[in-house]
């Protein structure tokens, strides 16, 4: 895992959303930002981009993404991201380590309340 900065910050009023969610995948795949589609686009339609997510994860890296509600750190592997409310008011990603968050790709550090859900990528069955 290598930690990774976003490089877009939501904004209430602005043009776009934040791209922490492409700032996690980066650091959890070792990849540089540049690498990793502009998901935050299709925010607000998770459909839309969870399923573009999933489909550049297989064709790209042969991996898949398995998503868990709420925090239960006995089924998860060393490195995931946690989504939750950020003190910002915002929904939020991080990467978390055996319950602790070990990386925030927001600039203020200030991590998520509370985790709603955990995802981590893993590799397909072949």
């Amino acid at each position: 895992m290598t930690p990774t900065k976003q490089t877009k910050l939501y904004q209430k009023d602005g043009a776009h959303n934040g791209n922490c969610f492409a700032a996690c995948v980066a650091s959890l795949l070792d990849l540089p930002l540049w690498m990793v589609p502009p998901f935050e686009e299709g925010f607000g339609r998770a459909e839309w981009y969870e399923t573009r997510f999933d489909e550049w994860l297989a064709r790209m890296f042969k991996m898949r993404r398995v998503k868990l509600e709420g925090h239960q750190i006995d089924k998860l592997p060393e490195f995931y991201v946690a989504s939750g409310h950020s003190e910002r008011g915002v929904s939020h990603a991080v990467i978390y380590s055996n319950g602790i968050m070990v990386h925030d790709p927001h600039p203020s550090n200030g991590g998520i309340m509370q985790v709603d859900y955990v995802w981590f990528v893993e590799n397909l069955e072949m």
